[in-house]
């Protein structure tokens, strides 16, 4: 039974063109952070967050794409990063943020992090300045909100535990006792986020496969018992990529979710083959970037990202038994 899901997510020298197959049994939702402008934010941010720094800092890498910001420095509690012209590119349809992103000025963020306790809670103090650069009169530069506002969303979406370390998720003291079997019918929804950024630029030249990971961020229910527990893996892959070459034949890759992780340490294999039928087909998204190649004469083409915390809901394949607590 085929499980391609995600059909092909191609940057054309004009914008991101996103090509995604929808049905009602499979909807993608927005990334974590917002997609399109608002009012607002600053340049300078100082904010506590209610996680510990090691999640905090991890977040932040995370979502330093999705302000087409890229990772230049790492000291521990301080990072640096820069605007990256080909990552505001791969999202140039998708601004978020700040009022002035669609407009990008180039700049850099510096970033400190540090453990701190707020009103009794332990957390992290996340400090973050945005500097504009050489041609700082293009955008507003405030910066420093939107990458506050998808660091303390990622935060809160995603684990602070590598679900591939904790395939199960958090497991409460009471799930170790009393389990009963409990039949998990087919077609039930299986809320997932992508755990890292998938961004063509950074998979090294030749990847036939690449495996990806994302995790369940609700939990599952049967009659009100815990079948998949929020934070369980779910894994996936890279089906086929194709990296940005001359003529303006834009970036592609394909990837597919194949299963989640049961509490009982079953894989309960996610089903997309309704995407597949109403999807578009290989040979349309070939002649689609060829196309592209011949329009945009001889400049490369341009890159392409799917931002970390990007939510899907996806049916299971087929009724499985689960051994699970009451």
């Amino acid at each position: 039974m085929s499980q391609l899901f995600l059909v092909g997510i191609r940057a054309g020298g004009v914008g991101l063109a996103v090509t995604l197959v929808t049905a009602c049994i499979l909807a993608q939702t927005a990334p974590c952070g917002r997609t399109v402008l608002r009012t607002g934010g600053d340049s300078a941010e100082d904010r506590f967050v209610a996680a510990p720094f090691e999640h905090v800092k991890s977040s932040v890498v995370r979502a330093l794409p999705a302000v087409a910001a890229r990772l230049t420095k790492d000291e521990g509690s301080h990072i640096e990063a820069k605007i990256d012209t080909d990552l505001a590119r791969a999202q140039k349809e998708t601004p978020f943020g700040s009022e002035g992103m669609k407009i990008r000025s180039s700049g850099t963020f510096k970033i400190d992090l540090a453990p701190a306790t707020q009103d009794g809670v332990s957390g992290t103090r996340l400090a973050i300045r945005f500097s504009k650069g050489m041609q700082g009169r293009l955008g507003s530069g405030k910066y420093a909100t939107p990458l506050a506002d998808e660091t303390a969303c990622l935060v809160t979406l995603l684990s602070p535990v590598d679900p591939s370390t904790n395939p199960r998720g958090t497991e409460p003291a009471s799930a170790q006792s009393n389990p009963r079997p409990v039949n998990l019918k087919a077609n039930t929804p299986v809320k997932v986020a992508l755990r890292n950024y998938l961004y063509t630029k950074e998979v090294p030249k030749d990847t036939q496969t690449l495996e990806v990971t994302l995790e369940a961020v609700e939990d599952v229910r049967v009659d009100g018992v815990v079948v998949i527990r929020r934070g369980a893996l779910a894994k996936g892959r890279v089906s086929s990529l194709a990296k940005s070459k001359s003529f303006g034949r834009r970036a592609a890759f394909r990837f597919v979710v194949e299963s989640a992780t049961a509490v009982d340490g079953q894989d309960v294999a996610l089903d997309s083959e309704a995407v597949e039928r109403k999807g578009t087909s290989s040979a349309a998204v070939a002649v689609g970037i060829a196309i592209a190649g011949l329009s945009a004469g001889l400049f490369k083409g341009d890159e392409a990202l799917v931002r970390a915390g990007t939510l899907w809901d996806i049916p299971t394949a087929k009724d499985i038994v689960i051994e699970a607590a009451q």
